[in-house]
């Protein structure tokens, strides 16, 4: 093919804005989050030698989180589109950011990666933020009052559900069929079900084995995991078990 043939189509005006904006927001973020710890050490005297910070327990501890980062990166950005910079940046993105950003777009009725879906993410986002920011202040002024709510037993019991009904009620969704545009993905779960079994097979593996969890393994499983369900998902796609089809074909059945 010629170069002259080749079109490149221009980036929308809101996503070129929000990618450079967020670019320059996650510098000074990464400066802010490096250089304050350095500011209050040196004023007080108190900067550790390399030999305490960078030991085994550091190491131990980057072998988890940075492959988790990693990963969190690899999945999460396909969603969050230019939304990702201010997730990102403020941070618990599992539990609270990527849920919020998810139903936005669904309640909005817009597809991530477009303008729109990248727009109503950042509003879901920022709202989750703001909200956040509120909600710990009142927090903290009514900590007196309000904790011995928390130190109740069913208060205690109920917490331990709340991430798994979260992310219980954003995945039942997938289970009959996913939007994308004027298509319709059916049986979309079933790219998935080769890493839930993998990963079921392995957690009671080791569990058998030595009595441990693959906690710290995390980061690692979703990066080996990642392509694994892509490729079982194109698989199925060929033998015609996931299917794309007209929404309007589908709704008439």
């Amino acid at each position: 093919m010629n170069k002259e043939n080749k079109t490149t189509q221009p980036m929308d005006p809101f996503q070129a804005w929000s990618h450079k904006w967020g670019r320059i927001g996650t510098v000074i973020a990464l400066i802010y989050m490096i250089a304050l710890p350095f500011i209050v050490l040196a004023y007080y005297d108190s900067i550790p030698p390399l030999g305490s910070v960078f030991n085994l327990g550091t190491i131990s501890i980057l072998m988890i989180y940075i492959p988790v980062g990693i990963s969190e990166a690899l999945s999460y950005t396909p969603i969050l589109g230019s939304s990702a910079y201010l997730t990102f940046i403020t941070g618990n993105i599992m539990n609270l950011k990527l849920p919020c950003a998810i139903n936005a777009m669904k309640l909005a009725n817009k597809e991530p990666n477009t303008p729109e879906g990248d727009a109503i993410a950042s509003v879901g986002v920022a709202v989750s933020s703001i909200m956040t920011i509120i909600i710990l202040a009142l927090a903290a002024l009514l900590s007196t009052w309000i904790s011995p709510v928390f130190e109740l037993p069913a208060v205690k019991t109920a917490s331990n559900y709340l991430i798994p009904a979260l992310f219980g009620s954003l995945t039942l969704g997938l289970f009959s069929s996913s939007n994308a545009g004027d298509k319709v993905v059916k049986n979309g779960i079933m790219g998935v079900l080769p890493v839930l079994i993998i990963v079921s097979l392995l957690s009671i593996f080791v569990r058998v084995t030595s009595g441990g969890s693959l906690f710290g393994m995390i980061g690692f499983l979703i990066l080996f995991m990642l392509p694994i369900a892509l490729i079982s998902s194109r698989i199925m796609w060929k033998k015609g078990i996931i299917k794309v089809v007209d929404k309007n074909a589908a709704a008439e059945k």
